[in-house]
């Protein structure tokens, strides 16, 4: 009888035991590889250096999209849920539209800072393109027929919900340190002031450099946050509420010391946005502010080796 070319024992001689192992090994290699995040290195996507967060254009509300140094995707906020026709004539970025120009095919996360329509109903048409893991909320209570549209899709599509607040730590990659620094008490109320103040806001740390993250949050829980004494300081910050008088509480930004401010706001807003009294404050405290309804999307790349180790571009120039 013969066994894979060998006859009565298949297996006994030197040669047939070096082949079985060399075997054995390529199959334990190739079963690793396809079950690791990256593939062992072989993937065709390309793993980069640094921490990438683009300020994506939407009008007259927030949205990030960070990409980590090991290939994760998170994004906070959305913009509001409009039609190709619509966004065209506002110039505005659709975010579906814009994770297809990066290539981006999984969102291993989604940020709701807060329940107001243009913060979450943008990601309609991302919960329903792409393959989402997790969402991370604030635990805000505050219902309408658009979030039930929101929650209904989620329960479809099976994804995993988790309500987030201050001190909490996110895992989003050992390379980064993600913290939640608001909300401390929740308010619940469907006030608009309370619900501004009821939003996540989070610190990312790459290396030697942060960026803080601080939705629309108002005077009453800037106070809150600077609780976290030295801990805030950030190189740079993404300005509450788009420049609103009633958050730009002085202390707060001065213990934040943030050398470049990262306002999303959209042109010609009806509400007069950023406000006079915002900009005259970022200019006492000489920080550079960067905007959408100006610059367009704003690129903040991080490499961390240093504290000044970040740039920031913009598409545009006004």
């Amino acid at each position: 009888m013969v066994y894979f070319g060998f006859k009565n024992q298949p297996f006994s001689s030197q040669k047939s035991r070096l082949l079985l192992a060399v075997l054995l090994c390529l199959i334990f290699f190739v079963f690793i590889a396809i079950i690791s995040k990256d593939n062992l290195g072989l993937s065709n996507k390309k793993l980069a250096p640094e921490l990438k967060i683009d300020f994506i254009y939407v009008g007259n509300s927030d949205c990030c999209i960070i990409q980590t140094p090991k290939g994760r995707t998170f994004i906070i906020d959305s913009g509001t849920n409009i039609s190709e026709t619509d966004a065209k004539k506002q110039n505005r970025e659709l975010i579906q539209n814009y994770l297809k120009k990066l290539n981006i095919r999984e969102i291993d996360g989604l940020v709701i800072s807060n329940w107001h329509i243009n913060n979450y109903y943008g990601f309609i048409p991302v919960l329903k393109d792409y393959k989402v893991k997790c969402i991370y909320e604030t635990p805000i209570e505050y219902k309408n027929e658009f979030y039930y549209d929101f929650d209904e899709l989620c329960k479809k599509k099976k994804i995993y919900r988790i309500s987030v607040k201050s001190g909490d730590i996110l895992e989003w990659g050992e390379e980064l340190f993600v913290q939640v620094l608001n909300p401390e008490d929740v308010y619940g109320t469907d006030i608009i002031s309370e619900i501004n103040n009821d939003s996540i806001v989070i610190q990312i740390r790459y290396g030697k450099v942060k960026t803080l993250l601080c939705s629309n949050i108002q005077e009453e829980s800037e106070r809150e946050v600077i609780k976290f004494n030295q801990g805030i300081e950030s190189q740079i910050i993404k300005i509450p509420n788009h420049g609103n008088k009633n958050s730009i509480y002085k202390n707060f930004f001065k213990m934040v010391n943030a050398k470049d401010g990262i306002i999303s706001v959209g042109k010609n807003n009806p509400f007069g946005l950023p406000s006079e009294e915002a900009l005259d404050l970022f200019n006492e405290l000489e920080m550079n502010i960067y905007r959408t309804d100006l610059n367009g999307n704003i690129h903040l790349t991080i490499g961390g080796k240093n504290e000044k180790d970040y740039k920031i571009t913009v598409d545009r120039n006004i």
